[in-house]
């Protein structure tokens, strides 16, 4: 009997040591991308003092917008355990739409807004209902839906682009309100609704448990088709609002618009700590990875650096990223 009352003792003990491991280890990772960031600003700002500019540092912020915004929308989709490849056709479609809108029409520039943002959702529901319902994968079916949309796009727009738009819709990219520009407001506004989402709602809650373990979620009671569904329509609705900010800051729209996003869009959750196989992470990890991207992109710009070798630094960025979660993911 005392054996065995010893033996329960040490099994407990070696528990509540791998358990405190565990904790230490999350905290020294989360604040060691912090650190990451601080030290590649530093870096960079010793290379070339412009960096540290305030002029340079809300521009940078104002470049990010955008992405952390799309990225925001990967980072629901990842928690699921699914990826969506179709972000950044989303882009260019929702962009195109809205630039339809503004030049082609006599309607107010808030329809603009309101059509893009609807089909935004309209094809992040199909792609849901894709994988919810007719089973195929989530890389097969936005994979499929990236095609689609550039297709649509294509036929909207033809070879021509929408340039030109109204100043009210220029403003949601270009101006400034308390001399913030309004990327960074809205990018605050979204982080703190999807945070709460996140964190305080079924919905929230459903995303985690399905990435966590889809069989237990269903046996709970979580309805794991009509979550995803939404999942994927939320993600399509963040990446047609990042296709407003892009469209307005811009001027224009083309058919290429959305179609750098993807990459950095996979590269910024996991970088900020988001698991691809689903069940951890959250919007404030992947607004530091998002920076660390711009960042490392803005770095190169000022050094000068040849735009291929910017793309060859970013794919480099996203399988680190990826062998990371990998890591972290074994070690837990």
């Amino acid at each position: 009997m005392d054996q065995q009352t010893s033996k329960k003792g040490e099994e407990v003990v070696k528990s509540q040591s791998r358990n405190e491991s565990n904790r230490v280890w999350k905290y020294i990772s989360r604040f060691s991308r912090i650190g990451a960031l601080v030290l590649l600003g530093v870096a960079i700002s010793l290379l070339n003092p412009n960096f540290l500019k305030i002029s340079n540092i809300i521009n940078v912020l104002r470049q990010a917008a955008p992405q952390i915004i799309i990225s925001f929308g990967m980072t629901i989709i990842f928690l699921t355990g699914g990826i969506d490849l179709s972000l950044g056709s989303v882009v260019t479609l929702t962009s195109v739409i809205a630039g339809y809108f503004l030049t082609q029409t006599s309607l107010p520039w808030w329809c603009a807004i309101a059509g893009a943002m609807a089909v935004g959702a309209l094809s992040g529901f199909i792609t849901g209902q894709l994988i919810a319902f007719v089973k195929l994968p989530p890389a097969v079916a936005s994979y499929g839906m990236l095609w689609v949309g550039k297709g649509i796009a294509f036929a909207i727009m033809g070879a021509s682009p929408f340039f030109s738009f109204a100043d009210q819709f220029r403003h949601l990219g270009r101006g400034y309100f308390l001399g913030i520009p309004m990327p960074i407001w809205i990018v605050l506004v979204i982080a703190l609704i999807l945070g709460w989402l996140l964190k305080y709602t079924t919905l929230g809650r459903s995303l985690y448990g399905i990435g966590a373990n889809p069989r237990a979620a269903k046996a709970s009671g979580i309805k794991v088709s009509r979550t995803l569904v939404s999942a994927y329509m939320l993600s399509g609705t963040l990446a047609a609002i990042g296709g407003i900010i892009l469209a307005a800051r811009l001027n224009a729209v083309d058919q290429d618009l959305g179609a750098s996003f993807l990459l950095p869009a996979i590269a910024s959750p996991v970088m900020g700590g988001t698991s691809m196989a689903g069940g951890q992470g959250g919007v404030g990890g992947t607004i530091i990875g998002s920076l660390i991207m711009i960042v490392v992109t803005n770095g190169m710009n000022l050094l000068g650096i040849n735009s291929l070798w910017q793309q060859l630094v970013t794919g480099v960025v996203v399988v680190l990223s990826v062998w990371l979660d990998v890591v972290m993911r074994k070690r837990n």
